[in-house]
Formats: structure tokens, C-alpha cells, sequence
């Protein structure tokens, strides 16, 4: 039973919290929040700073990338094979990772080569294509090598035709 005037015991009194400990309160919630964002902000500066130097590192890799598509052979004949001389023009090793022929309509020749294929500094190679049915010496449009850093694109006309 409460006598008249007299204060009630613990942290609450008849108007609400006693002030200390809702500053006390106030504090410590202040420093959670501050808490989380901190190390919220922290791991997105660590993860973009790492996105960055693998852009960075992947950028000086390519700046020294070059492939040149040298000529495009048409062999209509029984085999019905297309062979696409590739040239690494660049100062390290490439990775050629697909290539495509088209015809004037916009179909493509099966690629008989399996990729990735390497090619060193220097190297010449030669992907092969399945011309059967689909590209012929007036229908050839053009080739389109792709490597890892950069494309190259042949649309001239082809040998042997």
C-alpha cells in the first residue's frame, strides 16, 4: 500500500523512467546503430576496393592484347571446311575463347574447333568451321574471334573463291 507523497521504489516513478537511466539508454542504443553501420560501411569499402583492383589488373592485362584475323579459306569442295587464320599481334598470351561465321542471312557456321584455345605471343593458329549448307564464297559475310581481352573482326572476301 502507498502512503501519500511517498515515491515508489526502482526506476520508474509516477510520471515514467528516471532520467539517468534513459540517458544511459539513449547511449547505448546510440552506440549499437554506430556499431553496425561501422562495420556495415567497413565491408563494402574492402569488397569494392577488391572489385577495383581486379578491374584494375584485368585492364593492364588487355592494354597489351591484340589478335589479327590474317585470312579466311573457304573450302567448298567435299570437305566443306573453313579454316580462319588467327595471328597474336600482342606482347603476351591470348586466349581465344569463341569465334563465329556468319553467312549474309545471318546464320553461323558450326565451329569444328573446341574452345578455349591458347595462343602465344607471336603464334599463329587455325579454327575450323562446318561450311555445310550454310556458308558459301557469295554468301560469307564475316568472321568475329573473341578472346578474353578484345575481338577482332574479319569481312573481307575469302580465299579460294
Amino acid at each position: 500500500m502507498r502512503v501519500e507523497g511517498e515515491k515508489p521504489l526502482g526506476f520508474f516513478s509516477s510520471k515514467g523512467m528516471n532520467t539517468l537511466v534513459a540517458a544511459v539508454l539513449l547511449i547505448a542504443i546510440t552506440l549499437v546503430i554506430a556499431v553496425i553501420v561501422s562495420t556495415a560501411i567497413s565491408g563494402l569499402a574492402k569488397t569494392g576496393s577488391a572489385e577495383v583492383q581486379t578491374r584494375a589488373a584485368s585492364f593492364v592485362n588487355c592494354s597489351s592484347s591484340d589478335i589479327d584475323v590474317t585470312q579466311v579459306y573457304l573450302d567448298t569442295g567435299p570437305m566443306n571446311v573453313s579454316r580462319v587464320a588467327v595471328r597474336n599481334n600482342g606482347q603476351q598470351r591470348e586466349t581465344i575463347i569463341s569465334a563465329a561465321m556468319f553467312n549474309k542471312t545471318g546464320f553461323t557456321a558450326a565451329p569444328l574447333t573446341t574452345f578455349p584455345v591458347s595462343l602465344a605471343r607471336g603464334d599463329v593458329t587455325n579454327l575450323l568451321f562446318n561450311i555445310t549448307g550454310n556458308v558459301t564464297c557469295a554468301s560469307f559475310s564475316q568472321v568475329v574471334v573473341t578472346t578474353e581481352c578484345t575481338f577482332e573482326t574479319f569481312a573481307q572476301a575469302p580465299k579460294n573463291c
